[in-house]
């Protein structure tokens, strides 16, 4: 097997953060955009297959949220061809509509495949550490600024 290549790290590591940014965002759109169409994602011990149903449950799953902060961090990378598999840490805050916050820490167990040159999810299992409450003022709470809220493009 060989080493993989530079450009190949740095895709996977775009897709990383392309997910978390669209979570970030609350963009249903830009998060189906990380899926290939067969792709499963077990989600805190439900599984979903197919990139539509993974939308619905996610878009189910932050319904009730008017912030999530998502962070996959220390991403560990193999590839082999056009598949990869990747583990990393998963840091995330969400921020209840009506008050309240929690904190989930874990981490993710992913494949992804090379698709018309594009790296994207295939296999996506989160293994929850912890998940409880998470002390947020909710006064002290900021909405987005319109800005932060678009797409990232010059």
């Amino acid at each position: 097997m060989n080493a993989p290549s530079i450009d190949d790290i740095l895709a996977i590591q775009q897709l990383y953060a392309k997910y978390s940014d669209a979570i970030m965002r609350n963009d249903a759109h830009a998060f189906a955009s990380c899926w290939s169409e067969d792709a499963c994602w077990l989600l805190l011990g439900n599984s979903y297959r197919g990139k539509q149903a993974i939308v619905e449950a996610y878009s189910l799953s932050v319904a009730a949220t008017d912030f999530v902060l998502h962070l996959a961090l220390s991403p560990l990378i193999s590839i082999e061809g056009n598949r990869a598999r990747v583990r990393s840490q998963v840091l995330e805050i969400l921020h209840f509509s009506g008050g309240g916050a929690m904190i989930l820490l874990g981490n993710y167990n992913d494949d992804l495949l090379r698709i018309d040159d594009q790296w994207l999810f295939s296999d996506r299992r989160i293994s929850v550490r912890y998940s409880g409450p998470f002390q947020m003022d909710d006064t002290a709470f900021i909405p987005f600024p319109p800005d932060a809220a678009a797409p990232l493009a010059l």
